[in-house]
């Protein structure tokens, strides 16, 4: 048995221990933060190897899919599976497991916080704790991208929230406290409603469930039972499973608790506020990675195991992510925060993830997960220039920017070169996954008697770039005001972060079948009912 996925719990938590003991002061933190951060990144990176090339999965053996009994009647593939006895009388275990779909998630939790911490070198207020919290909070992200339990999920889902609140509630901005606890309260709603899914899940029928998965007739929070016992349902002959009168009320419960992380219009008012108070390295991981729990739960739990009511209510979600891109887009147009408006973007962003699940097809779905790791990449760039801007100048008021172009050339070039990859430009990352959500939208079985709907979701691509092109006219052009003329460029350890982050988002551009074959490759086997497959 591989202990991969135990180790990229163990080096951060033992990290979060040993920088908030032995940071005595800023530099011994920084330095132990980053060690423990980094070796987390290369571990990950392992992980991410093996799948990416097979050649590759060295150190850690290779890449072999755990088999259930009777594996011919069906299963979904999971690798580097680890399971161990935790309250066996109440069918709670400690598994780990991950595949195609949370694979690029997890690789991306250590990456973006090793950058955040090395984008907040200099930080001075309270550095032990601040770095110590960075851990903290890619220890609890790993775990939910890996959790295959669903007791255990929910654990590694609501400890997230408590680095995040201390983040922006600490080192945050004016109105850090009110942004701080509307984030705790609008996010732990939702976990709780998604909880009343879990027990739902529970009690109605994983019984019968672990009895026909694995021969065990007790109650269990396995989610590989149901997931095996999806599948089963789908292929022929169709085994039995969860009714569609126990699948639709679980799916609502556990689609809110998801489309509030995500988040989705209307649950989205949190999001902002936080973003603008948080300090830039938490901006990073709430945007990079955070908001993807909502994502991956989606495709994870609604679409993996509740394939019935996801088939009959791909309506909710297309609406969902259909308000969603054009209301943000639209209002993105109306922000003179910088910070504001790039949050506002990333709710339209997240708009796509809802709209290609909506399409039950293969393209569309796909799309839809690799828009979750695009839009994590180039999220963290725009904060992190958001952080820069506020540095240099002392402000992100937009009106009050401009003339940047000649005062502050580097940042102005890594400024247009992301606004450019996140209104999806060909040669981007992103180009290719929001192309996949609209094939896949315009393919798919569930618009086919309105396909020239898709234009309404298209209506917020013109907007965007609209706002993108707007906002780099007012602050990069015009004259250099008296003010600004001794502002610093980026500092050498923010134009580190910069070219790794840019560095891979075109690679990612020009090289997305690396990352697709993953992706693809788990749609195609854990969800063989959609169509195009």
């Amino acid at each position: 048995m591989s202990y991969l996925l135990s180790l990229l719990l163990v080096i951060p938590f033992v990290g979060f221990i040993v920088t908030w003991v032995g940071g005595v002061n800023q530099k011994a933190a920084k330095w132990l933060a980053l060690a423990f951060s980094l070796a987390a990144t290369v571990l990950a990176t392992i992980l991410l190897a093996s799948f990416l090339t097979p050649g590759l999965d060295f150190l850690f053996g290779p890449r072999v899919a755990e088999l259930p009994p009777n594996a011919n009647d069906g299963y979904v593939p999971l690798y580097f599976v680890e399971r161990y006895p935790w309250v066996p009388q109440l069918g709670m275990n400690y598994i780990l497991g991950v595949d195609g779909l949370s694979v690029p998630l997890l690789w991306l939790t250590p990456f973006l916080t090793t950058l955040g911490i090395v984008f907040s070198w200099t930080e001075e207020r309270r550095p032990k704790e601040f770095f110590a919290l960075l851990l903290l909070l890619e220890f609890s992200l790993s775990g939910v991208f890996m959790a295959l339990d669903f007791f255990l999920f929910f654990v590694f889902w609501e400890l997230v929230l408590i680095p995040m609140f201390f983040l922006i509630g600490i080192w945050g901005g004016p109105n850090r406290r009110y942004a701080s606890l509307k984030f705790l309260v609008y996010t732990h709603v939702g976990s709780v409603i998604m909880l009343l899914s879990i027990f739902g899940m529970y009690w109605a029928g994983s019984a019968e469930l672990n009895a026909a998965i694995y021969g065990s007739s007790t109650r269990t929070f396995d989610m590989t039972v149901f997931l095996h016992g999806a599948i089963r349902h789908m292929g022929p002959p169709a085994a039995s499973y969860l009714q569609i009168g126990a699948q639709v009320p679980i799916f609502i419960a556990f689609l809110f608790g998801f489309a509030v992380k995500l988040p989705s219009v209307p649950f989205h008012t949190w999001l902002p506020d936080a973003h603008v108070e948080a300090p830039t390295a938490g901006s990073v991981l709430l945007a990079g990675v955070l908001l993807k729990m909502g994502g991956y739960g989606i495709f994870r739990v609604n679409f993996g195991m509740l394939p019935d009511a996801s088939r009959d209510l791909w309506w909710v979600m297309g609406i969902l992510g259909i308000v969603s891109m054009v209301y943000a887009a639209f209002v993105c147009l109306a922000q003179v925060d910088l910070k504001r408006l790039i949050a506002y973007s990333s709710i339209g962003h997240m708009g796509f993830v809802l709209l290609g699940a909506s399409s039950l097809h293969i393209l569309g779905v796909e799309g839809a997960i690799f828009q979750l790791f695009n839009h994590g990449l180039i999220t963290a760039v725009l904060f992190m220039l958001a952080g820069s801007v506020k540095h240099s100048t002392g402000t992100r008021n937009i009106p009050e920017l401009r003339g940047l172009g000649k005062a502050l050339p580097q940042f102005s070039f890594v400024l247009i070169v992301a606004f450019f990859a996140s209104l999806g430009l060909p040669g981007f990352n992103s180009f290719w996954s929001e192309f996949m959500v609209f094939v896949g939208s315009y393919s798919g079985p569930t618009l086919e008697p309105w396909r020239r709907l898709v234009i309404v979701p298209l209506v917020s691509i013109v907007i965007t770039a609209a706002y993108y092109v707007y906002t780099m006219q007012r602050v990069l052009f015009g004259e250099v005001p008296e003010k600004y003329k001794d502002a610093h460029d980026l500092p050498g350890h923010e134009r580190l972060s910069y070219a790794v982050l840019l560095g891979l988002i075109l690679a990612v551009g020009i090289f997305p079948v690396w990352w697709l074959s993953m992706i693809d490759e788990f749609a195609r086997q854990v969800l063989p009912w959609l169509g195009g497959v």
